[in-house]
């Protein structure tokens, strides 16, 4: 039975991946798609909102879209000008990809349908397995919802970096307080002593420590709870959370020079609510604070570099402040410390500039710290920065997440692996 079981969740996850590489391969050729003909019928309207802002449209979602098609005038404002004796060719050409067009965004709208009917049948595969399971379980002398997953590998406190260790000794002694009578819907604590308690640390985690990414809320939290990483007992109750409205829930992503992303969370306006009831002076989330100061729902590729920068340093054994406050005209992405080394990083997807690298190189007495997207990138980055008479550190988010093309577990990265890929 466990070998049936172990199949069927391995047909559901091959089958959950595949399903999300359509769906991703689907929604990028129909931005191509979309993009070619904004070219094409209204390329002048696109170039002048460009020039404006030149992330667009990479950063345009559906609504954008609807907007900017809404605003323009098709056939009026493409690339080619009429000529005085093509009228009528033009005229049907423009008909013809005015139906190309609608039948675009009729196809995106199934698409769309389509792949959430796949994540609903794929929810209610997982939830059928799990009762499965539940039915299953051999009963054992621990009170109901108290029993831990055995940890393959458990992590102390003094492996961790100041600000998850902080955390962690500080969730470690609290009370955990009861439900508020407003919010004992939303949290639910009848459904199980641990879930509940668990629910409390993630929300303790956002709140208290800023932390957004679920990688990190994973970490503190096992830490705290002495189980292994990665556990659905720890994902389970920040899944609850969202679906309570507790919590907001956003999957990131960078899709060039190569494609990751992030799922982080920050506290709803009940979550803040809820956090105030029991007394905690919640701080700024680090994904709200790169979406203040940063352009960070704009720049999304951007905050995906500088929080996924700030999770691998950490999990190296680094101190990392993302947009710290500093003095001067420098405004560095990150600060990371470790043993009474600090750097002021930059985080560039592009090639930079001579002035930002001369900025940043008074913060670090003269030197540089650079993370690029990739290989090519970083090598690029130092060679303007030799070019400039520059010396430094750098490193890049690919090398550091990936081995080939294959993703590396969070869990294998320990402090003892580098940071910085290149010193010069």
């Amino acid at each position: 039975m466990e070998a049936y079981r172990e199949r069927a969740l391995e047909d559901i996850l091959n089958a959950e991946r595949e399903l999300r590489q359509n769906a991703e391969r689907m929604a990028r050729e129909y931005r191509d798609l979309v993009l070619e003909l904004a070219q094409r019928l209204a390329g002048e309207a696109l170039e002048a909102r460009r020039r404006d802002n030149p992330v667009i449209p990479q950063v345009w979602t559906a609504a954008d879209w609807t907007a900017f098609w809404s605003g323009v005038s098709v056939g009026q404002n493409g690339w080619a000008k009429p000529k005085s004796n093509g009228h009528e060719a033009l005229e049907r050409r423009i008909v013809q990809l005015e139906g190309e067009l609608n039948a675009l965004r009729e196809r995106l709208e199934r698409a769309q349908m389509e792949a959430a009917q796949e994540r609903r049948t794929r929810e209610e595969l997982q939830k059928r397995l799990e009762e499965a399971k539940a039915k299953e379980k051999p009963k054992d002398t621990q009170p109901k919802g108290e029993a831990k997953r055995t940890a393959e590998r458990i992590l102390t406190p003094d492996e961790l970096p100041q600000l998850w260790r902080s955390l962690v000794e500080e969730m470690s002694r609290m009370v955990i307080p009861s439900a508020p009578e407003r919010f004992k819907v939303q949290l639910n604590p009848r459904d199980s002593t641990i879930r509940y308690r668990r629910k409390v640390l993630v929300l303790y985690t956002i709140a208290r420590g800023g932390i957004s990414s679920r990688m990190e809320i994973d970490r503190v939290v096992s830490v705290v709870e002495q189980l292994s990483e990665r556990t659905n007992s720890v994902r389970r109750p920040t899944d609850d959370l969202v679906k309570s409205g507790l919590l907001v829930s956003e999957t990131i992503r960078m899709y060039k020079p190569f494609e990751t992303g992030l799922a982080v969370y920050r506290l709803s306006e009940d979550g803040k609510a809820l956090c105030a009831l029991w007394g905690w002076q919640t701080v700024e989330n680090e994904w709200e604070r790169l979406m203040r100061l940063h352009q960070g729902a704009e720049q999304e590729a951007h905050t995906v570099m500088t929080l996924a920068f700030a999770l691998h340093a950490r999990l190296r054994g680094w101190d990392a402040v993302i947009l710290p406050e500093v003095d001067g005209a420098a405004k560095p992405d990150l600060q990371v410390d470790r043993g009474g080394e600090r750097w002021y990083v930059e985080v560039e997807r592009g090639d930079g500039s001579r002035r930002k690298w001369k900025n940043l190189a008074g913060l670090n007495g003269g030197r540089v710290a650079l993370c690029a997207a990739n290989v090519e990138g970083r090598e690029k980055l130092v060679r303007d920065c030799k070019a400039e008479r520059l010396s430094g550190v750098a490193t890049d988010l690919k090398t550091l997440s990936f081995v080939g093309d294959e993703l590396r577990k969070m869990t294998d990265i320990t402090p003892q692996e580098p940071l910085w890929l290149e010193r010069w």
